[in-house]
């Protein structure tokens, strides 16, 4: 199986399943998938969590549809068909889970699980509401067996994924009840006393907090204070505590729609107090700098400024002057005993901020003042868990208080350049969220670091941002790109040359004068994004505005010395730009007399018919190649030879890659040479001699890149 997967070019299927062609994803989901079944082994099964369960959220529904076909055959098709069996001995490990999981199941990680969510949704929907039974019974068989009890490793995290979802969406499980799940709840909590499999516990309480409303009252007292206990001790971690504090929610919400809580009232208060005194009592031990050192302390100091955010978001009142002087302290690294500052973990302090930004979330005065604290501590010299935490806080009061946080948004872009991979990417979803539901505008200084980002030396950064401005930006303006191009081209590159365009000044960070690769990649992406007007549009902008300036009889730029200055580096993107092949649609006729070909071809009746096609064909081109030929000899080519005869006044470096520019954008137009280049016969003779020197060569040389 290992021969046979190493047969296949894997980047190659990564690469087809995100193709713009719905027949060409199709067609790599069921390429995938024959692979899987061929040859289950780990690197294939990843490749099918990666390339295959995220299509079943696929835009074109067929996409989808074929997607979801292969998640009920991988998946839900292999547990469905299983029959009880008893569980079976490990070799002096105790038991192991009777069902055969499926093998996508190896390695799964928690966004591979998402999709997985997302897909037993389709299915249902597609069976009126209803997963398919010999399915839930597997579920439920497995839920059994690990409140039997089996090893913690042997719990298959993905069936508590997949039960959460078939609860959810009104299925159920037949022969599951509360209890069972509450069994193993409790039963992981034995298991788990080291706190290392917190995800799995988390999916525990989610599919348990999905069964309280329906659930007998008998063991609820039971559930509540099995949470109640871990949340006081301070010892569950963080991701776990939010998840036990929003089943203990559900609880008193369902006690209260039954009219059981008022029995229970005095109690729960009670708890609520005493759990808000043993939060304070820690932050004030370690404000003090009285809390004892090491990794325990650490964790349970970490867990009480979680809940406390947490608390805060479901009750604002419990917020005092006193914990917020707590919390800040502790978030600002300023605890001092004896006059000697105590070093807080990072993590600790991220905590900190973290419960400081809840509490500005729920009131606004608050956010006010520490709006401008949070900025601080984004910068370079903090730790990442701090600035990451900020990051988020920030993002969070943008969306509830724009205005407040507006000013600070190029703050916030400033981390897309980080050196943290993490850090970049956490920056650059935190912006796309921003923008796509409109709390900031693209434009100016966002926009240019938002485009930066789709040069980022990480896959998945740059990938994810490329997908935000395909899927959403861009389908709101289409023009985007073409109106900012040549203000983009500026700014990479460091210039503000141009008096229209400055974006260079204020973003030298985000220059890219040294990296003539990166800003490829950029160019490239913006101008297949464009259409072919826009193409035209953006090619006189270079030409009548970039090149112009350097020629310009009354203000014009200064030349270029060296190619590598700011000045020096646009002009060669300029040139490259105007004869690389994305912008070639701009001086040949050669896909319009393809698409004319195409019609002919497609046209298929008689022979009047194609005759007339054929005939309409060759006036559209030749219509064409007049429209070409005159704004080439009117705008374009004027620019470029006076500019030529400036180099060469000049003893310009650039001069090689002008003349090479030249000869690929006349290469359509070498009949009409004399013509187009009548005010220098010397140079159409030259340009006449290269093309035909390359023809008879057998082909022409590649056109230069940004250098």
């Amino acid at each position: 199986a290992e021969a046979l997967a190493d047969f296949f070019d894997v980047g190659l299927l990564v690469s087809l399943s995100a193709d713009e062609s719905i027949s060409v994803r199709k067609a790599s989901v069921a390429s995938v998938a024959l692979l899987l079944r061929l040859c289950p082994v780990p690197r294939i099964c990843e490749l099918w969590r990666r390339n295959v369960l995220p299509l079943v959220l696929d835009a074109e529904a067929s996409v989808a549809e074929r997607a979801v076909d292969e998640l009920e055959a991988a998946v839900i098709a292999p547990l469905a068909e299983q029959q009880p069996r008893p569980a079976s001995k490990g070799a002096g490990d105790g038991k192991r889970l009777s069902l055969r999981m499926p093998v996508v199941f190896g390695g799964i990680d928690s966004e591979a699980m998402e999709y997985l969510q997302r897909g037993m949704k389709i299915v249902a929907k597609r069976n009126e509401g209803q997963l398919p039974k010999g399915f839930l019974l597997a579920l439920g068989q497995a839920v059994k067996e690990c409140a039997g009890p089996l090893p913690l490793r042997e719990w298959p995290v993905a069936v508590w994924f997949m039960l959460e979802e078939a609860i959810a969406s009104g299925s159920g499980c037949p022969g599951l009840d509360f209890d069972t799940v509450l069994d193993a709840w409790i039963q992981f909590s034995k298991l788990n006393a080291a706190g290392t499999t917190v995800g799995l516990g988390t999916n525990i309480l989610h599919v348990l907090e999905q069964m309280i409303p329906s659930a007998p009252t008998k063991r609820m007292d039971e559930l509540v204070g099995s949470l109640g206990s871990a949340l006081s001790g301070h010892t569950a971690p963080p991701s776990l505590m939010r998840a036990m504090m929003s089943v203990i929610e559900c609880v008193e919400a369902t006690w209260k729609s039954k009219r059981l809580y008022a029995e229970r009232a005095k109690d729960r208060a009670a708890w609520r107090a005493n759990f808000l005194k043993s939060i304070q009592a820690s932050l004030a031990e370690a404000v003090r700098g009285d809390a004892p050192q090491g990794a325990p302390a650490a964790k349970r100091l970490e867990a009480s400024l979680f809940a406390l955010g947490e608390l805060v978001l479901l009750d604002s009142s419990i917020v005092s002057e006193g914990i917020l002087t707590q919390v800040q302290t502790i978030a600002t690294n300023t605890v001092y005993k004896d006059g000697q500052r105590v070093e807080l973990g990072a993590a600790v302090r991220g905590q900190a901020f973290a419960a400081l930004g809840k509490c500005c979330l729920k009131k606004e005065a608050l956010a006010k003042k520490s709006v401008e604290l949070l900025v601080v501590h984004l910068n370079a010299g903090e730790c990442f868990v701090v600035r990451n935490n900020v990051l988020i806080a920030l993002g969070d009061l943008c969306m509830h208080y724009t205005s407040l946080v507006d000013r600070f948004v190029p703050s916030m872009t400033l981390l897309l350049r980080d050196s943290n991979e993490l850090l970049r990417k956490q920056a650059a979803m935190t912006v796309a969220s921003l923008l796509s539901e409109d709390f900031i505008k693209l434009r100016g200084s966002i926009l240019l670091r938002f485009l930066y980002v789709l040069s980022d030396p990480s896959d998945a950064v740059r990938n994810f941002t490329e997908c935000v401005f395909a899927r959403i930006l861009h389908q709101r303006n289409s023009s985007m790109f073409a109106q900012s191009f040549l203000d983009v081209v500026c700014a990479l590159n460091g210039w503000s040359g141009l008096a229209q365009f400055r974006s260079a000044e204020g973003n030298e960070d985000f220059s890219l004068v040294k990296s003539p690769g990166r800003r490829v990649m950029i160019y490239r992406f913006m101008l297949t994004m464009m259409s072919s007007e826009q193409k035209f549009n953006v090619c006189a902008q270079i030409v009548t505005t970039l090149l112009a300036a350097f020629v310009d009889a009354e203000e014009a730029a200064e030349l270029p010395r060296t190619t590598g200055e700011p000045a020096g580096q646009t002009l060669s993107d300029g040139l490259s730009l105007l004869c690389c092949k994305e912008m070639r649609i701009c001086f040949t006729t050669q896909r319009a007399g393809q698409d004319d070909d195409d019609v002919e071809g497609a046209g298929g009746g008689g022979a009047g018919g194609a005759g007339g096609e054929k005939a309409g064909a060759d006036a559209a081109r030749a219509m064409l190649s007049s429209i070409l030929k005159r704004n080439m000899c009117e705008n374009i080519v004027p620019v470029l030879v006076q500019l030529k005869t400036l180099m060469e006044a000049k003893h310009s470096p650039f001069l090689r890659q002008l003349r090479s520019c030249l000869r690929e954008i006349l290469r359509d137009f070498k009949d009409d040479l004399q013509v187009m280049l009548s005010g220098d016969p010397q140079l159409a003779a030259e340009i006449a001699y290269d093309l035909q020197k390359e023809r008879d060569g057998g082909g022409g040389g590649e056109a230069p890149r940004p250098s």
